[in-house]
């Protein structure tokens, strides 16, 4: 071999090496440009920090950061906040797709739950075949306000003296008035440390990423939203749609769709799934008798005589003794709908509970009690999202007119109390918000709509109705309830081959 040919084939053996390398790299070595961070001068940006969990030896390189911006966007000046980020790489050597941002877990005020490895393993495990597996770093985050947010929204008080009141058996009246009286004080508290209130919102969330984006060097993202953080991506595409690649939206909400939309519809899901369980349930054979009824007969009977039940503390090492009454038996099969388990269980749940019985019921009400006692959840922050983006565009009159034609009895009177019951917003100080929260642009941005044909909480019929407003969408349903990306391997697997190629057409996203 002459000293030319040498060099030619040196230089072929080196690209070859060089394109292997892009496109996997055993190592996890990372190139990837270097994120703007705070300093003394700098007041938007990175602050890395050690993660919150304990990575393991299987897990991809993992970088954790607290992203500061701006309370209020309008003061860029002005008091700084900030919100967890968790940034996951893959191995590709240089990162030449665009990474994927998962936009959080909705409510709004829903926490990720960074604190908890467990938890962390199952966010990148859910979403490695959108990313990581395509050579695309996959961003986390807690929008501000929630989970592991400064400051984070939650009302302390409530959950010490809702610890006290699950012990005693209260009418829904009664509880809200000792609710309300927490609130006043949390939100005193907040006041007090200079909380800006309205600058808690959607469309402030959206200008949080954007100073990410910036802040991280990144050209364009891939969105993820689930539930309420759909949201967030479609005022996104509405104010920097030339900065998203496509969107994925799971369980999608739509900020021009307020609650008087369909309002009898609305309210009546839940009960109308669960009363024809039967025709979701692939167990069920025949429905069992007067389903109606005796749910009805064990809310008054709870209501009177409540069952004296031992729960496990979902967040500490005791047992939780908890008076059962009818308000909490209808709040836990509520939080079962999230879910599909529900439509197989309720049979039971019933029967159980006529027997005095509660093990059936017992899944459902740790997961209630799991969401009253979450003190990472933002729950203040949720009510500021209302008062500033719903409550100003949402025809309460209307609702109020409408809930006269629900069935008489809990469903009318429960709807009637909500309706009239009076809000926080004046105690926030919250003046009506941008409209810009009230509406939706459309847009050539692709986008896969994955949604759960079972889904009681965001409505399949309202992505029907706005699915023409993003041009290039595509829908796809599962047999499942809310949250279909965690709950269902295939659409996992389909939105991978979304995010690889939007251009697919409808016939092809599927999973064989």
């Amino acid at each position: 071999m002459n000293t030319l040919s040498g060099k030619i084939l040196l230089t072929i053996c080196f690209v070859i090496l060089l394109l292997v390398l892009l496109v996997y790299n055993p190592l996890n070595a990372t190139i990837r440009s270097t994120f703007n961070q705070v300093d003394g001068r700098q007041l938007v940006g990175f602050l890395p920090v050690d993660c919150w969990f304990t990575p393991e030896s299987d897990w991809p390189v993992t970088e954790c950061y607290y992203m500061q911006v701006p309370e209020n966007h309008a003061k860029p000046d002005g008091r700084v906040i900030t919100f967890p980020v968790v940034v996951f790489r893959s191995r590709a050597i240089i990162a030449y797709k665009n990474p994927v941002l998962h936009l959080g877990a909705g409510g709004p005020g829903a926490p990720m739950n960074f604190q908890d490895s467990a938890s962390v393993r199952n966010i990148w495990e859910y979403h490695d075949e959108m990313s990581l597996k395509q050579g695309r770093d996959l961003f986390v985050m807690d929008p501000r306000g929630a989970g592991l947010s400064y400051p984070l929204l939650m009302c302390d008080t409530y959950i010490e003296n809702e610890l006290k009141r699950l012990q005693r058996n209260l009418s829904l009246v009664q509880e809200l008035k000792e609710v309300d009286q927490d609130y006043f004080r949390c939100i005193e508290k907040f006041k007090k440390q200079g909380v800006d209130f309205s600058s808690y919102n959607s469309l402030s969330v959206a200008y949080d990423v954007e100073l990410m984006r910036k802040a991280a060097r990144i050209e364009q993202w891939v969105l993820i939203g689930v539930s309420h953080a759909t949201i967030y991506a479609q005022l996104m595409a509405n104010e920097f749609p030339e900065t998203i690649e496509s969107m994925v939206l799971d369980s999608a909400l739509f900020p021009n769709v307020k609650a008087h939309h369909n309002f009898i519809a609305r309210t009546m899901a839940p009960y109308d799934a669960l009363l024809n369980y039967c025709e979701t349930s692939p167990e069920c054979v025949a429905p069992i008798h007067d389903l109606e009824q005796r749910i009805w007969h064990l809310y008054e009977k709870l209501n009177q005589h409540p069952l004296k039940v031992n729960i496990p503390h979902p967040y500490e090492p005791d047992t939780l003794t908890v008076s059962l009454n009818g308000e909490r038996f209808l709040s836990a099969i509520m939080t079962g709908m999230y879910g599909d388990k529900i439509f197989n269980d309720i049979p039971q749940i019933i029967i159980d509970l006529e027997a005095e019985r509660y093990e059936s019921l017992t899944p459902y009400l740790e997961a209630y009690f799991m969401y009253l006692l979450d003190e990472r959840y933002g729950d203040v922050s949720a009510n500021a999202h209302f008062c500033y983006e719903d409550k100003p565009f949402t025809d309460f009159d209307l609702m109020k007119q409408l809930a006269h034609e629900l069935p008489e009895g809990y469903i009318r009177d429960t709807s009637l109390l909500a309706l009239n019951w009076p809000d926080y917003c004046d105690k926030m100080q919250i003046a009506p918000g941008n409209s810009k929260v009230a509406r939706i642009k459309p847009n050539k941005i692709p986008t896969l709509f994955v949604h759960g044909e079972l889904d009681t909480i965001t409505l399949l019929n309202d992505v029907l109705e706005q699915k023409s407003n993003f041009t290039q969408s595509q829908l796809v349903t599962y047999h499942v309830s809310h949250s279909v990306l965690s709950a269902d391997e295939c659409a996992e697997y389909v939105a991978a081959k979304f995010i690889a190629n939007p251009a697919l057409e409808q016939n092809q996203l599927v999973c064989f």
